[in-house]
């Protein structure tokens, strides 16, 4: 699937004069990268496509394609490193927690890449999201990709591109994926029947299909609760955070940082980005907070996104968080 805001970029890359044989997609999560990577994968190894067209949905390559089973395509993900016996990944340990893609997944697609296509036409990698190769995987697919075997297109897929070498982000032709206009977001939700669609989409940054991913996830239905505590100063801190469950750091972690986003913004530049339904009490907050205490909390909850990925004890995490997000607001401001 090309979603409309893609179209011009779908466009873009048809007219080119050769397809580059390694394609980074990149951009904030939720613009479709990943469906564009499956449709282009899908029309690269469809023999009967028009120029510039869609694969036909029609022919055996296509039939294959959809059912998960065409042997010229690979999906690389991260994997949970559950029973890979391989004493020679050196980042066996982590995937576990952390979910990589492990140098073990990348040579696997040597076989792969040596035979001839099955079909005689090219063979198709997707790699997703490539920020979370393995700086021993990365290495690994780094010699590929200075080397591609002939008829082979590699499209890796990140919403962080900076987080891969830039050795491998050098070796790939950059396709850019921007957030659509608001109207043509909103509309979009609309078709797709979501409610509350202005507050879903500023909440997911602008992207349309976060937006709707949202909507029916636990960050959602927590929404309501967590934002009435944190909108609440004079609130009994204990009572607040034993309120929030280990299972809800994420989404607390998730609220607490575009709250906190609101805040800064609202006191600096009088505008908020995540939160318009709730600007009164943002307001009421803003005008009386610690500014510098919330930048340093602001700073501490980047980190702790990727606290998520490790073993640490979320109920301190919460308890951590949550009680210098009150200090802040307890706090003379400057």
């Amino acid at each position: 699937m090309i979603h409309s805001w893609n179209q011009e970029r779908w466009a873009a890359l048809q007219r080119a004069r050769a397809l580059p044989q390694s394609l980074l997609l990149a951009g904030p999560r939720g613009l479709g990268k990943s469906e564009f990577a499956r449709t282009l994968a899908k029309t690269i190894l469809c023999p009967a496509h028009p120029p510039g067209g869609l694969a036909c949905s029609d022919c055996a390559s296509c039939r294959l394609f959809d059912a998960g089973s065409h042997p010229d395509f690979r999906l690389v993900e991260p994997s949970s490193g559950e029973g890979s016996g391989d004493n020679a990944d050196a980042d066996a340990v982590v995937t576990a927690s952390s979910r990589f893609i492990r140098i073990r997944q990348i040579r696997e697609l040597d076989d792969f890449l040596e035979l001839s296509a099955h079909l005689g036409g090219h063979k198709v990698v997707i790699i997703r999201p490539a920020d979370r190769l393995h700086p021993s995987a990365a290495n690994a697919l780094l010699k590929t990709l200075e080397e591609p075997p002939r008829h082979t297109v590699f499209v890796l897929v990140s919403d962080n591109p900076q987080r891969l070498p830039p050795t491998v982000r050098s070796r790939c032709f950059r396709l850019t994926f921007a957030v659509p206009e608001k109207q043509a977001a909103l509309d979009w939700l609309r078709r797709a029947g979501i409610k509350e669609e202005e507050t879903l989409l500023a909440q997911a940054g602008n992207a349309p299909l976060a937006a709707a991913d949202m909507a029916d996830g636990e960050y959602w239905r927590s929404r309501p609760a967590l934002l009435d505590a944190l909108a609440r100063p004079q609130a009994s801190v204990g009572d607040v955070l034993s309120s929030i469950s280990t299972d809800e750091v994420g989404p607390f972690i998730a609220h607490l940082h575009r709250w906190c986003y609101d805040l800064v913004s609202f006191r600096l530049t009088g505008r908020l980005r995540y939160n318009p339904d709730h600007a009164s009490a943002l307001a009421a907050i803003a005008s009386n907070m610690n500014l510098f205490r919330l930048l340093d909390l602001m700073r501490e909850l980047v980190s702790a996104v990727r606290w998520q990925e490790h073993p640490l004890n979320p109920r301190l995490v919460i308890e951590q968080l949550g009680i210098r997000y009150y200090r802040s607001l307890a706090s003379q401001h400057p």
